[in-house]
């Protein structure tokens, strides 16, 4: 278990490495913002930039290892208007957590456009890890 850290013993002179011990590896994240309606996904712990597909779909690029072609990676995305999607899909909030690519295949279904085909393919690609990626949709009521 990561022990906590105030800003008091940093300030008393902890190295660098003192505050990191302990914490736990990064682990890929999904989560229901509700204030924007939007389910962010990150794969990578990584610095990022945003790239709008279009009006449902954005993508996280990786700033700081592009690929031979000199494009970034896509690291994770971002999907809005859920609440919308969510009726559509017939999917209840009320169920709780979601499985991503379960609803990245459901989306596709009603919105098949480039973006969601794209942002389906990269998610399988750098999903080849044994954690399942879910996100709770509970407060999605």
């Amino acid at each position: 278990m990561a022990r906590a850290v105030t800003e008091k013993q940093i300030r008393t002179g902890m190295s660098l490495s003192d505050v990191l011990e302990g914490l736990q590896p990064f682990r890929p994240i999904a989560y229901y913002d509700k204030h924007l309606d939007v389910i962010r996904v990150q794969i990578l712990d990584c610095s990022i930039w945003e790239e709008r597909l279009d009006r449902i779909m954005t993508v996280y690029h990786n700033n700081h290892h592009p690929r031979a072609n000199g494009v970034n990676d896509v690291v994770g995305f971002a999907i809005k208007g859920v609440r919308h999607l969510l009726l559509e899909l017939g999917v209840k909030s009320a169920d709780g957590p979601i499985r991503i690519a379960d609803l990245l295949n459901k989306l596709i279904s009603i919105y098949p456009s480039k973006s969601t085909r794209l942002v389906l393919e990269h998610y399988v690609a750098m999903s080849q890890m044994p954690e399942v990626v879910e996100v709770d949709l509970r407060e999605c009521a």
